[in-house]
């Protein structure tokens, strides 16, 4: 017999704050809003309806967890850095947690180099468009 912990509601609820930092800080530096709209209805990084949840163990949620914080920290990092070293072990690094998520029912149809150009057409409205407000109140 084994026993297993399953996933709390907090790291539900960070998971879900890691996939919105993606739509809101990350996929505008690299992406026109019509293609976020679209990955949005195509459920980009939404778990696969018909396989497997991520949410079933503690370690599973952990390691999606990871997995978007780690690309995150990636196409952080990429802007910084111009090294080819450190290029080629990020880029192995970046598929390898798109794998991961990919095996927990996270679907992430990009590759590394989806994400070589930073878009340089957006306007500062465009890249506004999924902050959420502070208030409900026109001034």
């Amino acid at each position: 017999m084994k026993t297993v912990f399953s996933s709390t509601e907090e790291q539900e609820q960070e998971i879900a704050s890691l996939v919105s930092r993606f739509y809101e800080s990350v996929f505008p530096k690299y992406f026109t809003e019509s293609e976020i709209l679209h990955f949005r209805e195509i459920g980009v990084l939404e778990p696969n309806q018909g396989s497997f949840t991520y949410f079933a163990t503690l370690r599973d949620a952990f390691q999606v967890m990871t997995c978007l914080q780690v690309l995150m920290s990636i196409l952080d990092k990429q802007k910084k850095a111009d090294s080819i070293v450190l290029e080629s072990k990020s880029e192995e690094l970046f598929q390898h947690n798109i794998t991961l998520l990919n095996e927990y029912g996270i679907f992430f149809p990009f590759y590394y180099d989806h994400f070589s150009c930073i878009n340089h057409e957006l306007s500062h409205d465009m890249q506004m468009m999924d902050m959420q407000v502070a208030n409900q109140y026109l001034v």
